[in-house]
């Protein structure tokens, strides 16, 4: 008896020794129940004693709570299914803790298996032979794992495999709990935890290890969930969703204004950048293994390289396009080189690659600021930060190394609520709020400019009915017919054929230097100068337009015309001036006449007249200078010698087979055929 009350003191002080090993404990019971059951636990002990290792950790059978197992793990490296065995000695194994990292605890970087072994002793609930725990696991990132519980496995991850198969899996683990329902004979369990990962390690692959009841496991297990999912999937998500957003915008504003393709290629770009985005959500959610994962970032980081570059140089309008073209060709072939060996190569490839797409991105943005685009320098540091934002993090570890930031930065997370980011995801959202406000910018500055112009060749367009006669005059001996394609919605070509009292006929045909609402101005001064012309002759007209040029251009951009004036007579007879014009064809021949300067250049030019004698059936064609200058897509000139083939051709048919080859200029063809009555 004197025995027995011995060991009930003993027993009876339980708690106080898992208070001194730092284990919280709830009590369970007060007053005489506790006392009946601590004389029932002290006869059953007397029966059965549970021998205590001091490598044991002393634990409760049913814990109102949850409390850390850090400390006491034996851990080694290497794989061996004699390690799962309870009675297997690990004495000789290193003894670590959860929370410091193996090389802070003198173990040297490893990769693949490794083995951590804890050793638990639960105290038996009185009058109940049952435990009442479960243990809740924390992998490290893509750590793989193998629980077992005295040598019965309890739960593994998703890609780990059996011993002698085939090799695990890499995917993102997720936390997840065990229920611990019985123990040896002894009392006591032996967790053993067989890990694996196919990467230099130098932290636990076991991040964190708590013990408790069901319901307060099932309470962490459903928190650390929560806060994988913030850190892995949420953000990402977000991310993802706002660069579609971006994507659909970019895609409308192009729709809206097609001769932008710049909107059209930021549409791509946000959305290499959400595909990315679900890609990384995808693995998050541990849906991609991480070699198939790894396999298609590669990808999706050089394509989005390649578009982002295309997008700058159309927004840009940077020229040389060769150089663009040579950079996104070579960023798009460095992936096929990870599968070279050795593996340093991809690596400096790559590294050589981003380090020219950055300095051609920047080098792009920086001329057009200094051209005066300032939407480009707006967009300057947004895209710098979104191109090197696979290099930030490793930045702030050196920097941090280097003692230059505090340590904190290196965790590299932020918190907005409860969604954690990293400072890549920052520069991401910098570089979307840049991108929405330029583009933004850049659609209402064109589409005032637009606007400014559709106003502009509205005005032309009613000026230059009065260039081009819709109808041409009618004459028992002459047959007109005429094209007119300007090169955009209006253009400086002019040509009038006036009718004279004498049955005569004045062709005059003309070419002002310029486009668009200016060069038609110019051109009108001209026309309406020659319908109050009082003088017929062709050089005395010449003359004085001339002089009407110069007043027109005088104080304003410098500017020229040419003109070919002819007047022709019921008998054939006629007489021809020309101002630098490209002389008329005779049935596929060139008229030579005497060359003089254009109208503007110089005052008081007189210009040399010529006669000529046109018989029966004669075709005259005049034409401007967009017939030979039509430039087809080898930068071939449709050029003289062709003009003169097809110069025998009714007027449309010229000035089509002109604009088919490659339209760059204003055409215009005026043919005449005599048939004296």
């Amino acid at each position: 008896m004197k025995n027995l009350g011995k060991l009930q003191a003993i027993l009876s002080l339980w708690p106080l020794w898992l208070m001194l090993a730092g284990i919280p404990v709830r009590a369970v019971a007060q007053s005489s129940a506790s006392q009946s059951r601590s004389a029932t636990s002290a006869t059953r002990a007397e029966s059965a004693p549970l021998p205590i290792s001091r490598e044991e950790t002393v634990v409760p059978a049913s814990i109102m709570g949850t409390t850390r197992l850090d400390t006491r793990w034996r851990f080694h490296t290497g794989d061996d299914p004699s390690w799962a065995d309870p009675a297997f000695d690990d004495s000789k194994w290193d003894k670590i803790n959860l929370t410091e990292s193996l090389l802070e605890q003198g173990i040297e970087t490893y990769s693949g298996y490794a083995w951590y072994r804890l050793r638990i002793h639960p105290v038996p609930i009185p009058d109940s032979g049952q435990l009442y725990l479960s243990l809740l696991i924390l992998p490290d990132s893509v750590a793989q794992m193998q629980v077992l519980a005295n040598g019965l496995e309890l739960a593994r991850t998703k890609g780990m495999t059996d011993a002698g198969e085939r090799s695990p899996t890499m995917y993102q683990s997720r936390a997840f709990s065990v229920q611990i329902a019985s123990a040896a004979p002894d009392g006591t369990i032996v967790i053993a935890i067989r890990t694996w990962a196919d990467l230099p390690i130098t932290n636990n692959l076991l991040a964190h290890a708590e013990l408790g009841d069901p319901e307060s496991i099932g309470e962490k297990l459903a928190l650390e969930k929560a806060k994988q999912w913030d850190a892995h999937v949420l953000a990402g998500s977000l991310l993802s969703l706002l660069f579609f957003s971006v994507t659909v915008l970019g895609a409308t504003l192009y729709l809206a204004q097609r001769n932008h393709s710049e909107y059209l290629w930021l549409s791509l770009l946000c959305l290499s950048v959400t595909a990315t985005g679900a890609l990384e959500t995808a693995y998050g959610a541990s849906m991609l293994s991480d070699p198939v994962f790894r396999i298609l970032e590669l990808w999706a980081g050089r394509v989005f390289m390649a578009i982002t570059l295309e997008f700058v140089y159309r927004f840009t309008g940077y020229k040389y396009r060769r150089t663009v073209r040579a950079v996104q060709i070579a960023v798009l072939l460095v992936p096929f080189t990870s599968f070279m060996k050795p593996h340093q190569i991809y690596d400096y490839l790559s590294i050589s690659a981003q380090v020219v797409f950055c300095g051609l991105v920047v080098e792009l943005l920086f001329r057009a600021w200094r051209r005066g685009r300032i939407e480009a320098g707006v967009m300057l540091v947004p895209f710098f930060l979104a191109a090197t934002a696979d290099s930030i993090d490793t930045v702030l570890d050196y920097a941090a190394a280097q003692h230059w930031l505090a340590q904190r930065f290196t965790s590299h997370r932020f918190h907005i609520g409860p969604i954690e980011i990293s400072t890549s995801t920052l520069a991401f959202l910098l570089f979307l709020v840049s991108l929405i406000a330029v583009i933004l910018y850049r659609f209402v500055h064109v589409s005032q400019e637009e606007q400014r112009s559709a106003a502009e060749i509205e005005a032309a367009r009613s000026v230059q009915a009065l260039l081009i006669p819709t109808q041409l005059p009618s004459n028992r001996s002459f047959l007109l017919e005429s094209a007119y394609l300007p090169a955009n919605g209006v253009g400086g070509d002019f040509f009038q054929a006036l009718p004279l009292k004498d049955d005569s006929m004045l062709i005059v045909v003309g070419d002002v230097s310029g486009k668009g609402l200016q060069a038609a101005m110019n051109a009108s001064t001209l026309v309406g100068a020659l319908r109050n012309e009082l003088s017929h002759d062709p050089a005395t007209i010449l003359s004085h337009l001339n002089q009407v040029m110069l007043g027109a251009t005088a104080g304003a951009v410098a500017g020229f015309a040419t003109c070919l004036c002819a007047r022709i007579w019921p008998n054939g007879k006629m007489t021809i001036a020309n101002a630098g014009h490209l002389s008329p064809y005779r049935d596929g021949r060139e008229l030579e006449l005497a060359a003089c300067l254009p109208l503007g250049i110089i005052p008081d030019v007189e210009y040399e007249q010529s006669t000529f004698q046109l018989r029966h059936g004669d075709r005259l064609t005049f034409l401007s200078d967009g017939v030979v200058e039509a430039t087809d897509s080898k930068g071939e000139l449709f050029g003289f010698e062709r003009t003169q083939q097809v110069s025998h051709e009714p007027a449309r048919y010229i000035a089509q087979i002109a604009q088919h080859f490659g339209q760059t200029d204003d055409i215009t063809v005026v043919s005449l055929y005599f048939v004296p009555a």
